[in-house]
This record gives structure tokens, C-alpha cells and sequence, in this order.
């Protein structure tokens, strides 16, 4: 399951548009909601009768948010009784208002929805016409950009090319995503729901302030870490920071295996990391809103407790 957002206008549905007219990406199954921009219908109708779900009555991400898991469920059902052509995933268009977070819990804390669905991909179109104003003013366009696996730059044919400041400001924005162009994904549709690199090298904070009082810091792993420890840094992160914690991605090498962390707000998933991921250095990046490095490397420690340790409670910290 992928996720495709993008503020009002920023021109995620061309992006979709174009990738269902490749061949390859037929076998594509799209939850639209009423709000969203849903032009694509007709297209998707012509090529796969049916495997378009609209979810009408509000937001996805807040009104409807609850009727998401039914209509994944709907979808997959009617593919399993032939009702449906064959599909091999399916990808959420949301609309310009809406927070990814919410989205991305759906599968995550669902047992039924997570044997027949993995989370892929989030990708964000970004408006290079107005985006940072965009994101600057609009909480939901912020959240947007911070919770991206992959950014696509849109609008950039109708405007000089990138200053070196914007590139500066992309990059602080969200240094854990890839970024690519709308012309890279109209030449290489396959770009635009590719999989994710896995957790990028560490970066420096150079680049990591932003609006909002946005910092990302990243932090090397130089020793192995525990499973017991990840759960308990998470815990001590949630503690520590409420609600000032957007996102925490990175690689971390416990004896013997290279697991992918990734954190939404304070719920974090650990995985085993992917290929791509081999060679590179273990290491930590966590977004925040107002906080400081030092806040998060005091934490560190918490990574390496002894496996079987309970997670730290609030008074822990104190």
C-alpha cells in the first residue's frame, strides 16, 4: 500500500495519471477521497472497471479515517472472488488537507489489514511555485513533506530553475527523503512509487533548519543496540519530547542484524532492513519542532539497556 499526498493544488493526481498509462502499473488499485482531486476516474475506469474506492463524507485522514480499514478490506475481498481484475497494490490518493500519520496507522495497527497489506511508500508532490509559503502556513502541508519517503518536485517547467537556497531548504526540510522531479516520473514512471532507499546516510545539521522551528538531527550508532532498547529510546523519545517529535528514521545494528527504524510521532516500527541499506553506517535522524540535539543524545544511552528492560516510565526521566 502507497500513499500519495500533496497540498491543495500541488499536482499529485498528474503524477498518478501518469503512471496508470504505463503498462506496467495497470494492475493498480486507488482509494480516492471526495475531497481529493479525482479526475483520474475515467482513466482508471476505462483500464480496470471497479478498482477505484471512494471514500466520501470528509477527510481521510480524520473524518473517514475509520472507514479506511473497511474499504481496504472491500478491496481485497472482491479480488479474492474474481470480482476485481487481479491487483498488485493499491495506492492511497489523499487529499490536499490531509496528515499521512493517521494514514500510515491504519495498516500498522490493524493485524487482518497487515496480512494482506504492507506499508510502502509515502511520496509528497511539492508545489516549487508556493510550496514553502504553503508549508510554512499549513500544518498539513508541513506534515506532509516530514513524513515523505520520497518528494517530488512539481511545477518547476513554469519557473527559473532551483536557487541553490531552495535546494538548501529541501534538504532540511526532510533529509531522510529521496528526491526526484515531476519531469524524472513523467520519463521513469516507476520512479514515483519506487522503493524507498531504506534510511539515508547520516547527515550533519547544516542544512536542518526549517519553518515551524523544524530540526533534524542525526546521531551515529557506533556500538550494537538491543531490541528492548529501541523500545525503550522510543519511550524515552515520547516522554521527553510529546508532541515536538514528527518523525525518527535510521539504520541500527543489533548482534548479528541491520534493522530499519522508523518512527511516526511516538509509534515506531523496526524491521529488518532492506538490500539497498547493506554497507551503509548505522545511524539515527529525528526530526523535531523546537528541540535541540542535546535533548535526543542524552537519550542515546537508553539504546543499549540489556534485552528484557521495560521501557522507561515519565518519573525515569526525571
Amino acid at each position: 500500500m502507497e500513499i500519495l499526498t500533496g497540498f491543495l493544488g500541488s499536482g499529485k493526481t498528474t503524477l498518478l495519471n501518469r503512471m496508470l498509462s504505463e503498462g506496467a502499473f495497470r494492475d493498480t488499485a486507488v482509494v480516492v477521497n471526495e475531497l481529493g482531486e479525482i479526475g483520474l476516474d475515467h482513466l482508471l475506469v476505462e483500464t480496470a472497471p471497479g478498482q477505484v474506492a471512494l471514500l466520501e463524507g470528509g477527510c481521510l485522514c480524520c473524518a473517514v479515517v475509520d472507514s479506511l480499514p473497511e474499504t481496504l478490506l472491500d478491496l481485497v475481498r472482491r479480488r479474492a472472488g474474481g470480482e476485481l481484475p487481479r491487483f498488485g497494490r493499491i495506492v492511497i490518493e489523499t487529499t490536499g488537507l490531509a496528515d499521512p500519520g493517521p494514514i500510515m496507522e491504519v495498516v500498522r495497527r490493524s493485524p487482518l489489514l497487515s496480512h494482506f497489506l504492507s506499508l510502502g511508500v509515502v511520496v509528497t508532490a511539492l508545489d516549487m511555485l508556493g510550496g514553502r509559503t504553503q508549508v510554512e502556513r499549513h500544518p498539513e502541508a508541513l506534515r506532509q513533506l516530514v513524513l515523505a519517503d520520497r518528494l517530488v518536485l512539481t511545477k518547476l517547467d513554469l519557473r527559473d530553475p532551483l536557487a541553490p537556497e531552495e535546494c538548501v531548504w529541501i534538504a532540511g526540510a526532510n533529509p531522510l527523503a529521496d528526491v526526484v522531479t515531476a519531469s524524472d516520473v513523467l520519463a521513469d514512471p516507476a520512479l514515483l512509487l519506487a522503493p524507498s532507499r531504506g534510511a539515508r546516510p547520516a547527515v550533519t545539521d547544516d542544512h536542518a533548519a526549517h519553518s515551524h522551528g523544524v530540526r533534524a538531527w542525526s546521531f551515529p550508532l557506533g556500538e550494537p543496540v538491543t531490541r528492548s532498547g529501541l523500545a525503550a529510546f522510543a519511550a524515552a523519545l515520547d516522554h521527553r519530547l510529546g508532541a515536538d517529535l514528527l518523525r525518527c528514521k535510521g539504520l541500527a545494528r543489533t548482534r548479528g542484524r541491520l534493522l530499519l527504524v522508523q518512527g511516526v510521532g511516538a509509534r515506531f516500527s523496526v524491521t529488518d532492513a532492506p538490500p539497498s541499506a547493506d554497507g551503509a553506517a548505522p545511524h539515527l535522524t529525528v526530526i523535531v519542532q523546537r528541540r535541540e540535539a542535546g535533548e535526543i543524545a542524552a537519550l542515546l544511552p537508553w539504546l543499549h539497556v540489556p534485552e528484557g528492560t521495560m521501557p522507561p516510565s515519565k518519573e525515569d526521566l526525571q
